[in-house]
């Protein structure tokens, strides 16, 4: 039997589930400290991102006992997204995304 990988993943609603194979490996390539593309790694359960979310990689022995671990999913979670789907994620996070007649986007806090 082997054992259960080092890491897993916890999801918004605090529930937590194995990694999808992609996962595992992106979270053993070798980054430089200060690469925006590392993975983020929580230091604790309850330690929320950037957006405010618990969600995020989570050492396994930091997962507070007893939380049942889901299996991985079978689609990768890690798929790269295009720039409209990438847009629509920061209006989803309450930023305004407007659409620039070169195809980039200006991105801002609401006021």
């Amino acid at each position: 039997m082997t054992e259960p990988y080092l890491y897993v993943y916890v999801n918004a609603d605090g529930s937590a589930r194995e990694l999808h194979p992609n996962e595992r490996r992106y979270l053993e390539t070798p980054f430089s400290g200060g690469d925006g593309a590392r993975p983020y790694i929580k230091d604790s359960y309850s330690q929320k991102n950037g957006w405010g979310e618990i969600k995020g990689f989570l050492e396994r022995s930091k997962l507070p006992t007893g939380t049942h671990i889901a299996p991985p999913p079978a689609e990768d979670p890690l798929k790269p997204i295009d720039k409209e789907e990438y847009a629509q994620f920061l209006r989803n996070k309450g930023l305004e995304v407007t659409k620039n007649n070169d195809g980039t986007f200006t991105v801002k806090k609401p006021k």
